[in-house]
Parts: C-alpha cells; structure tokens; sequence
C-alpha cells in the first residue's frame, strides 16, 4: 500500500508504506509515533478510531441495485476501482459510504485521485467523510487542493467540516486565502465555522469586509457567530438548559 500521508505540497507521498503500517519510514518516525501521550495514528489505532469513532450524520437516500448492494465490500471496492460504467462506480462508493467500510479508505483514496468522472469522485469524498476516521483527512486535504472540479472541492470541505478533528482548519483556511470559485470558498467557509477554532477570526473578519460577493460575506458573518458560540459553551461553568 501507498504511504497515506502528504507532500509538502499537498500531494499523496510515492512511497510504500511500510508493512503493517499507514505510512513508509519517514513519515512513520513524523506521524506514526506516540508523542507526548498522543494517541497514534497510523495502523492499528486508526482503524480501531475508524471502526469505533464518532458516527457522521448521513442522510443520503438511494436505492442499489440488489446485485451490488448484496455483494460482500471487497467486491463493491473491486467494482468501484475497475467497473467501466461510471454510475456503477459512483454506486459503489455510496454502498461504501453507508456501510463506513474503513478498509475502502484507500481504494476511494486512489478513486478520488485518478477517475475520470467527476461525480465519481465526488461521492468518493463523501464517503470518506462519512466513514469518519482521521485517515480521511490526508485524502479529502489532497483533493481540496487539486481536484479540477469545483463540485469535489466543495465535497471535501463539506466531509472535513463534518470530520470535525483538529488541525483541519488551517488546511481549509490556506485553500480558502487562495480559492477563486465562490461556492468552494462558500463552502470551505461553513467549514471553518463547524470546526469552531478561533485562529481562524482573523481571516474571516478580513474576508468579510473585503469580499465583493455578499453570499461570502454573510457565510463569513454566520461562519465567526458559530466560533464564538462553540467557544461559550465549551467555557461555560454550567451546561445550557434544555
């Protein structure tokens, strides 16, 4: 398997990873080692967070055809890396998505980054925000960085934000500084809010008074009232009243 972390410049590492672990050496020694009793993040850990951790709301609706939602998940996974009918593939990253299938985490990776059809890889997004495990994040990062499609950046900030996990944010914000379509940055900017860190006020106050469109500003406005909302209850002495 393919080392799961990134390049400096937001690109999936070439190397293999080393065997029985997420990463190769050098990011083995960077991000796969406990540090100052830090839970760790590649193998075994992040499968046990993938398969244990926080469910992420899904209400997607849609109806597989029975011969591939009943198949067994390393079927569908074959199927949505080598079928030629692009809407089985996009079925098969739903079915996925539904099932919070961890061990499909780098097959929708590589999906995410070499499918020709855009919706492909949109739903390829999706699931793997819906799967809910920090091993998402390295893909969804790469992807809301370089995917060509609006409509699957859009995706990986919207899977992000729903991640809700920390450090995320200065991801989104350095994509947002420089994204130019207004629905991503609309998007990356609802984000920020979900994520609820105040280092990221400074930026949103400027964009807000800075952006032309009025659709960013308010997002931005929505987006600073979510953060300092999240940042009282979490400072609060007492719980909010039912």
């Amino acid at each position: 398997m393919q080392c799961h972390a990134l390049t400096p410049e937001k690109r999936r590492c070439p190397q293999d990873a080393r065997a029985g672990a997420q990463y190769c050496a050098a990011h083995d020694r960077e991000l796969g080692q406990p540090a100052q009793g830090k839970p760790r993040l590649g193998g075994i850990a992040a499968r046990l967070r993938g398969a244990f951790g926080p469910r992420i709301y899904d209400g997607g609706k849609y109806d597989p055809p029975g011969w591939l939602n009943d198949a067994p998940t390393q079927k569908v996974i074959e199927h949505l890396q080598n079928h030629p009918d692009s809407m089985v593939r996009w079925t098969a990253a739903y079915i996925l998505r539904k099932r919070r299938a961890v061990e499909a985490i780098d097959p929708l990776w590589n999906v995410l980054q070499h499918d020709e059809t855009r919706f492909v890889r949109q739903q390829s997004a999706v699931a793997l925000g819906k799967i809910g495990t920090p091993l998402a994040v390295a893909p969804l990062v790469q992807a809301l960085n370089h995917d060509r499609d609006q409509g699957v950046r859009q995706a990986c900030a919207i899977a992000l934000g729903n991640l809700g996990l920390p450090h995320t944010d200065q991801e989104i914000a350095r994509v947002l500084e420089r994204e130019e379509n207004v629905y991503v940055k609309w998007d990356c900017i609802v984000a920020l809010g979900q994520l609820g860190d105040r280092r990221v006020e400074k930026l949103l106050v400027r964009l807000q008074a800075e952006e032309i469109a009025q659709v960013i500003r308010d997002a931005c406005r929505d987006a600073l009232l979510e953060i300092q909302q999240r940042e009282r209850l979490t400072t609060s002495p007492h719980p909010p009243s039912p």
